[in-house]
Parts: C-alpha cells; sequence; structure tokens
C-alpha cells in the first residue's frame, strides 16, 4: 500500500498498464452509440419512426461521427457492428435532402433468409417476396429487404422509403 497515499500538497501518480488504456479506449468508443439506438433503427426500419432526413444526419452524426462517403444520393455511417433485430449491421444511411425521397437504411450482415427470418421473429411482422428480376421482400408497412450482389460476403439491404409528392405531406 506504500505509495498510494500522499502528503498533503502532493499529487499523486497513477500508473496505468498498456492494456487497460486500449481496453478503456475501446468500450469508450463502443459506448458513444446509445442504448436507444436499435429501437429508433428498427422503428424507422420497421416505417413506423421519423420521416425527416434532417433528423437522421444529425442523429448519426452525433451518434456515429462524419459520414464514411456520400454515395448513391445519401451519407453512409459506420453502424460499429449495432445489432438491429438480431442482424449484425455494417452501415446505416440516410437520403440527401434534396434527393426527393426520404430514405433511412442498413446494410446488414447475413443472408437475406437468416435476415428475414430474425426480423420476422423479433419485430413480429412478415415479408412477402416481390415477383421481379431480382429479389425483393415487402412488409405491410413499406419495410423492404434486399440482398446486396457483388460483395465478396452475403449483405441485405434494409429500409424504409417514402417519397416527396408535391404537397402531400
Amino acid at each position: 500500500m506504500a505509495g498510494l497515499f500522499t502528503r498533503k500538497g502532493q499529487r499523486a501518480r497513477v500508473r496505468w498498464p498498456l492494456s487497460l488504456c486500449a481496453l478503456l479506449l475501446a468500450v469508450s468508443a463502443q459506448a458513444k452509440i446509445p442504448s436507444h439506438f436499435s429501437d429508433q433503427m428498427e422503428a424507422q426500419l420497421s416505417c413506423r419512426g421519423e420521416w425527416s432526413t434532417d433528423y437522421w444526419r444529425s442523429y448519426f452524426r452525433q451518434y456515429l461521427g462524419q459520414p464514411l462517403r456520400v454515395w448513391g444520393e445519401a451519407e453512409w455511417y459506420d453502424a460499429e457492428k449495432t445489432q438491429l433485430a438480431g442482424n449484425q449491421t455494417l452501415e446505416v444511411w440516410v437520403e440527401l435532402p434534396e434527393s426527393g425521397v426520404r430514405m433511412v437504411g442498413a446494410l446488414v450482415k447475413g443472408k437475406v433468409d437468416d435476415v428475414r427470418k430474425n426480423i420476422e421473429q423479433r419485430l413480429g411482422y412478415t415479408f412477402v417476396e416481390l415477383p421481379g428480376p431480382y429479389p425483393r421482400y415487402l412488409s405491410k408497412t413499406g419495410s423492404v429487404l434486399v440482398p446486396v450482389t457483388g460483395t465478396s460476403e452475403e449483405q441485405v439491404k434494409w429500409y424504409c422509403a417514402r417519397w416527396h409528392l408535391g404537397n402531400r405531406p
């Protein structure tokens, strides 16, 4: 215990092991995502959330930092491997206000059938496969699942979109 106590007016000097410092930095980096992040995103991806792209851009910047890139008229952010409906999320995106669509989405790791099953079991709604040249799945609320092609690992886009329709809300 010698060295833990100091005389009046002396500063205590603490030496932290390097591995403990690295652990604290890693935990603090992950801690910036709030506990409500998954709930907010699951509600939005289920088409039951906030529609303002300005809201989502601000929300993502507050908790995820600056976008990784701007691509396809959207800002893409590192989702820091958060779990959404039991699926590991790689990235999230929000459309730019001038794009003409109000879209928020997530890039999820996994096969579309597994991602779909997790969402249906955990969130209690179902998807139906839409006819067309490639697989797409739609829920009654407007939530969409689309498998991503051309990547080395299985990925799925899960999103909800609303289009600006002139003077309609």
